[in-house]
């Protein structure tokens, strides 16, 4: 059986109209989705055991600012060898947005190479960023397909986004959908081998 509540999550600063938050749950899951850029806040699955756990991650609050990368541990325009990479700079991983060029075409936002077996994987996107996650707390006590182990930094997220707390920066790129707006983006990604 499955269900849908409604209710309200909250109001944008200034008077620009109230966030709400849909609720759908059936028995395999229950997610979380507010107004605000349709964006996902809980999503409860059940494990092996049948007990539900919230998947997404997340934070109470969020601030930043635009700085440029160049001679940063950020400065990703060129390839480098990740784990050598963190290392060098003395860093414990990326969870990070990267700020892209504002434009609501494709345009290209990231490319990752694995040296062993050759696969490529290029991320275009109509999103203004992307936030890069290197698996940071994971430590071996997850177990995948075949039994395979996953310690930090064995895997990478690359999630197309708006930028964060976009709507209360008024120089970030523009977040809020008006009442007769259309949300309308699109994040390609594309394999091959080199």
């Amino acid at each position: 059986m499955a269900s849908v509540t409604r209710a309200v999550f909250g109001d944008l600063p200034s008077g620009a109209g109230t966030v709400e938050k849909f609720q759908l749950q059936s028995d395999l899951l229950k997610v979380d989705i507010i107004s605000w850029g349709c964006t996902i806040t809980a999503l409860e699955v059940k494990d092996r055991q049948g007990r539900a756990s919230d998947v997404v991650l997340g934070f109470a609050e969020l601030e930043g600012e635009v700085a440029p990368v160049q001679g940063t541990a950020f400065d990703l325009r060129k390839p480098v060898k990740l784990g050598k990479h963190l290392q060098e700079f003395h860093i414990n991983g990326f969870d990070h947005n990267f700020c892209l060029k504002g434009s609501k075409e494709k345009r290209f936002c990231a490319r990752v190479r694995h040296a062993g077996s050759g696969r490529v994987l290029e991320v275009y996107s109509t999103q203004p960023g992307v936030q890069f996650y290197t698996g940071n707390f994971l430590d071996g006590t997850l177990r995948g397909k075949k039994g395979a182990v996953y310690p930090k930094h064995s895997g990478f997220c690359l999630e197309t986004q708006n930028w964060p707390d976009a709507v209360n920066q008024p120089h970030f790129p523009p977040v809020l959908l008006r009442p007769g707006e259309e949300y309308d983006h699109t994040t390609w990604f594309k394999f091959s081998v080199a």
